[in-house]
């Protein structure tokens, strides 16, 4: 009991590191001109987005910053992803064919970037939703240093299925170290040394950084291709910025349903936790060892009819969906049914961390938009 105790304080110490803090964007005034704004270039690789695409055409006509233009950058689609595009507005280019050894929206990034003509460059999943605000919240978080910023966006959930991804979002976030604690003395030069990547969604960068990093061209052969673009900045001593978005910055993910949630999840997995720290993946394994136990040593102590050690447990399981929804709360619209039945969602994580391991050991493709990736790349 005392090890298992030691368990839960252990990780609990772990979550308020990991989720120390939660960085939001900050709302621009569009009255005040501030900082002169570069032209902004909005890029959006999409493949069958038809249904997202509408959605992220629609907030974007409504903001209330100036953009100077949209590209859509259809990549193989076969429904109407290129027609909604240009009948929406934006300017449409239809990627050409893969080159060898491009790995997933990459190259349609790399065609979107070459031609913009914007000083300032905002790549933009279908998926993402933007308030009239959002825009705006984005261009003064680059304008107060000039740094690439990258924002994870809020989770909105709109079906039980969606509600699994739970622990995904938070490992999102705390495996890459937004939530770390800044430090007592903020770094002019450099991010934070525990943030490794950025997040794909919504990332801001200058067209001078860019080129300096060598675009997605430098990261072409990257599954994921947000945290191999954060370690090229790294490299380069190009410091960047992360965030939490909030309802100005949100998304809808896999709105396809079970299979593409798993799909997409898989992907990400195991790539991914092999370029976290190790500082980071130590706070991780106590965190989730430690939110494991308490449903865990509940059940086996109520099954053993440890009456007493049953009821510590259930008060450790308390604390749990209390700290969980400190933290969900930030991250998505995750119900309080969902975080109070965590151990199922938890145990789906662990499910399909164990299947993106076993792929990427064994060299087993994903398949992700109708393409087959491997994860041993």
């Amino acid at each position: 009991m005392i090890i298992v105790g030691a368990m839960m304080v252990l990780g609990l110490v772990a979550s308020w590191i990991l989720f120390y803090r939660f960085p939001g964007l900050e709302r621009g005034d569009p009255q005040d001109p501030g900082k002169k704004t570069p032209q902004l270039s909005i890029i959006i690789p999409a493949r069958n987005e038809e249904q997202n695409l509408a959605l992220l055409l629609g907030d974007l006509k409504k903001q209330t910053r100036d953009i100077h233009e949209i590209i859509c950058v259809d990549d193989g689609s076969t429904d109407q992803t290129a027609s909604i595009a240009t009948v929406l507005g934006a300017r449409l280019i239809t990627a050409t064919p893969k080159p060898a050894g491009w790995l997933g929206k990459s190259w349609a990034c790399q065609q979107g970037g070459a031609a913009a003509t914007g000083a300032l460059l905002l790549f933009l999943d279908a998926d993402v939703r933007l308030s009239p605000a959002g825009i705006g919240k984005l261009l003064k978080a680059h304008q107060k240093n000039g740094w690439v910023i990258s924002v994870m966006p809020y989770h909105q959930i709109k079906s039980k299925t969606e509600s699994l991804s739970l622990f995904f979002n938070c490992i999102q976030m705390g495996a890459n170290g937004l939530g770390l604690p800044a430090g007592r003395k903020k770094n002019k030069k450099n991010s934070h040394p525990y943030q490794i990547g950025l997040y794909g969604p919504v990332i801001m960068i200058s067209r001078a950084d860019y080129q300096a990093v060598g675009g997605h061209v430098a990261i072409k052969d990257s599954i994921v291709d947000d945290m191999a673009l954060g370690e090229k900045l790294r490299e380069k001593e190009i410091p960047f910025a992360l965030f939490l978005g909030d309802h100005d910055v949100s998304y809808r993910m896999y709105r396809g349903g079970l299979r593409e949630l798993i799909q997409g999840w898989t992907k990400n997995q195991a790539v991914g936790a092999a370029k976290t720290p190790l500082l980071i993946l130590v706070l991780v394994f106590f965190w989730i060892t430690a939110v494991a136990s308490a449903p865990l040593y509940l059940a086996l102590n109520l099954v053993w009819q440890q009456w007493l050690r049953a009821g510590l447990m259930a008060l450790c399981y308390g604390i749990w969906v209390l700290e969980l929804n400190r933290i969900a709360r930030h991250i998505g619209s995750f119900s309080v049914i969902s975080i109070v039945s965590y151990p199922l969602l938890l145990l789906f994580y662990l499910l399909i961390f164990l299947r993106s391991l076993v792929k990427k050991i064994l060299g087993r493709p994903v398949i992700w938009k109708d393409r087959e990736i491997r994860l041993d790349k």
